[in-house]
């Protein structure tokens, strides 16, 4: 189920997480493991950006081994440059931004990638070494990004030796976002969850918009927003991928659909808040413990957070 609520945590990167047994002369009380299992994997803000500064960090070492500087992104200093708050909560974002489809078009220069401005000092033929050592065959594929699509395929150079050192392999990302995705769709498809869903459409038609599904706002906005912009890297796009130009645009354009993004999540909050959630809070962990039974092994493979 697409959650409004995980905006910020997909700002960062994805976490695994461990719960440690208690100290003591008499064994603490097993706690049980939360109905959400993305919840138990630990895709929470503070896992996503403790592992954001491990894989900086690994980043690092790996492109000093092949010649190159490479000086990590602080997460919380550079949300803090993006979104004028470190700490931002998920409700202040939504209130603020939506979605981040749209509205952190041309925010990026308040926060400045350091190695980006370094890379294009580059002579051309060291760029692309430095763009090869960084990112394998695709220049730009991000962490962030794959998190935020589930396809860490794409990944290589540091980029994946750096993810693959703190999650315990891109392959086993990728598997699990696949079982994820599988569970979602059963999720999903439980009557109960369908008529939840058809609630909240007409609520969200009460409200002015017309969509029959949370996710179908998603690919309407992306589409509105390329037509403005061009092709867009992924969500949170602050600019065009590197090395690509930006285009002149339609301001005023990008304007009203800034507003008619913020207005829509604020709209699809509130709905989903009254049809979706107490549904899903019943039906989601009828199907999560078939999950962790049958993937338990799998999910044991993600290392986690130190």
């Amino acid at each position: 189920m697409r959650h409004l609520l995980t905006t910020i945590a997909v700002l960062a990167a994805m976490t695994g997480a461990v719960v440690l047994a208690g100290c003591g002369s008499d064994p603490a009380p097993a706690e049980d493991p939360p109905a959400d299992v993305e919840d138990e994997l630990g895709f929470d803000q503070a896992g996503i950006l403790a592992r954001q500064s491990r894989v900086e960090a690994a980043t690092r070492d790996c492109m000093r081994a092949q010649g190159f500087q490479y000086t990590p992104i602080d997460p919380y200093a550079q949300r803090a440059k993006l979104l004028g708050n470190a700490r931002i909560t998920d409700e202040e974002f939504l209130q603020q931004f939506g979605y981040g489809i749209s509205t952190l078009w041309g925010r990026g220069r308040n926060a400045a990638d350091p190695n980006e401005r370094a890379r294009l000092a580059l002579a051309p033929a060291d760029r692309r070494a430095y763009d090869s050592a960084l990112w394998g065959e695709n220049v730009g594929a991000s962490f962030t990004e794959a998190v935020d699509s589930g396809n860490f395929a794409k990944l290589g150079g540091c980029t994946r030796t750096a993810t693959e050192k703190v999650f315990g392999g891109s392959q086993v990302l990728t598997e699990l976002q696949g079982k994820l995705d599988e569970l979602e769709e059963r999720i999903l498809q439980d009557q109960r969850m369908v008529r939840a869903i058809e609630a909240w459409s007409r609520c969200m038609a009460g409200r002015g918009f017309r969509y029959e599904e949370p996710e179908s706002i998603d690919s309407d906005m992306f589409k509105r927003m390329e037509d403005i912009v061009g092709p867009l890297p992924g969500q949170f796009a602050t600019g065009p991928a590197p090395g690509e130009k930006a285009r002149p645009i339609d301001q005023s354009a990008l304007s009203q659909l800034q507003r008619e993004e913020v207005a829509t999540a604020r709209a699809d909050h509130a709905c989903e808040v009254e049809h979706i959630e107490p549904v899903e809070e019943e039906v989601a962990p009828q199907y999560a413990d078939d999950f962790r039974q049958q993937n338990r092994q799998l999910m044991q493979q993600v290392k986690p957070v130190q």
